[in-house]
């Protein structure tokens, strides 16, 4: 790789990066009963990246012989030298300090040492506790697990040399319910940075049997009401909310692009000023937490919000060239065959100083929102929609009747001036992955219980 970089070098570019890859990875998906699908995969190749006279070129291999990696670079510079003629927004990189460090993941079992068959019976027992749970109301389950260890080796003509090593866990169960022709549905997931003791530490029942419980009680819930009300959110809402509702928007490219709500904001009030957010990727043991992104950048956490006021964006080595800040690490790719561009990583509202009971006891009339799996911003017009899994009445402080088919919608940046009120109760629960641009990346986000004013909700027979 030394050779490669200082090859690039002689030959005149701007900025060059090499990142080598080995990946293994396992999935597993049980249903109903029966192993539905079960695939392992190694991945071993090479991305090599320059910008020549304002322009990229990027050159991804399977082979990484040397003579490989330096037919690579004269690709990419090709590349770069033929597009520099017609490129109108040339690019640029932040001048950052070397690093040479060699990191990994901290873990106690290592999944590729768990037999294969061990973990299909792992999964297989939250399938059949889930399948228990939901008895005659079952219409059907999916519990699903996936490991991933990485091995990145990164180097560029800043002098940095990087291997880092990653290990990733997740579990997945859904279950879908039914009576009388309704169907209702549940899930609960959990994906950590660590190693398989994420999954032999779960307790089945306890694990798969909260969302078939949950699945067979919505179907005696009543329609949600469709109307503007005064919402407690839970944290994985409020996760939800801040993760596809704000972050996105606050990924510097999508800034640059003219495509985010926030560009030109910084130092302005963008939500009430009890609302502080952040994208922190050093928290220990979280989906989305790294020591280095995937420029050689080690992961510093970014307060994008503090007290209501936006103080930063999300930046890779060219945005931060571009608006003129220091790097702070959040720019990743999904393997050797893609760049890195602009992620979050672990993304919350941080926690106030506001109990729940106590949240839910000064609110007269409203509605208590839990649960969801997915949500959708467009994020140039800052409008958003979430999925919300179940709901409750509130009258005069107390919860009431339950309702099903909830979602939430409205402006993104009205929506955070409208809290009224923070938890104190940070928790994170949406651990999985972000797509953007075509890669999909390891995140998480949270927060505590928020209490919003005139959110618009939606609900269907």
């Amino acid at each position: 790789m030394e050779r490669v970089i200082r090859t690039a070098a002689r030959k005149g570019v701007d900025f060059a990066d090499l990142r080598i890859t080995d990946s293994t990875n396992t999935s597993i998906m049980v249903q109903d009963g029966r192993a539905d699908k079960i695939s392992a995969g190694e991945a071993l190749g090479a991305g090599l990246r320059v910008l020549v006279d304002g322009a990229w070129g990027f050159a991804p291999t399977n082979n990484i012989a040397e003579r490989q990696l330096l037919q690579a670079l004269d690709d990419a510079i090709a590349m770069a030298r033929t597009a520099a003629p017609s490129v109108t927004d040339p690019g640029m990189v932040a001048q950052i300090e070397p690093v040479e460090a060699s990191v990994r993941t901290e873990y106690k079992i290592d999944p590729r040492q768990v037999p294969l068959k061990e973990r299909v019976a792992a999964i297989f027992a939250l399938e059949e506790a889930a399948r228990q749970q939901a008895g005659d109301k079952l219409a059907n389950v999916v519990a699903s697990y996936g490991d991933a260890v990485t091995t990145m080796y990164l180097a560029n003509t800043y002098g940095t040399y990087l291997q880092v090593e990653v290990v990733r866990c997740g579990v997945n169960v859904f279950v879908t319910a039914t009576d009388n022709g309704e169907l209702q549905w549940a899930s609960k997931r959990r994906a950590k940075l660590g190693g398989y003791e994420l999954i032999s530490s779960l307790d089945p029942e306890q694990f798969a049997g909260e969302p078939a419980r949950k699945a067979v009680a919505l179907l005696s819930a009543r329609p949600a009401p469709a109307g503007t009300f005064e919402v407690i959110i839970d944290p994985i809402i409020c996760g939800l909310l801040v993760h596809e509702a704000f972050g996105h928007n606050c990924e510097a490219d999508a800034v640059w692009a003219g495509e985010s709500i926030l560009e030109g904001k910084i130092g302005q009030q963008v939500a009430h000023e009890s609302v502080t957010i952040i994208d922190d990727p050093t928290l220990p043991g979280l989906n989305g937490s790294f020591v280095y992104d995937h420029e050689g950048v080690q992961a510093r956490q970014h307060r994008l919000v503090h007290e209501g006021t936006l103080e930063s964006y999300l930046h890779s080595l060219e945005t931060a060239a571009r608006f003129g800040v220091r790097p702070q690490g959040s720019a990743r790719a999904q393997g050797y065959s893609f760049p890195p561009i602009v992620r979050m990583s672990n993304t919350f509202v941080a926690p106030g100083d506001c109990s729940f009971q106590e949240m839910l006891s000064d609110t007269k009339k409203g509605l208590y929102l839990t649960g969801g799996n997915w949500g959708y911003v467009f994020t140039a017009r800052g409008q958003f929609t979430c999925n919300v899994e179940e709901a409750y009445a509130i009258e005069n402080g107390k919860l009431g009747q339950h309702y099903r088919n909830v979602s939430i919608s409205g402006l993104t940046l009205e929506t955070l001036r409208s809290v009224t009120a923070v938890g104190n109760d940070l928790r994170f629960e949406l651990g999985g992955t972000c797509g953007k641009d075509g890669q999909s990346m390891p995140v998480d986000a949270g927060g505590p219980h928020l209490r919003i004013r005139n959110v618009v909700v939606g609900g269907r027979g």
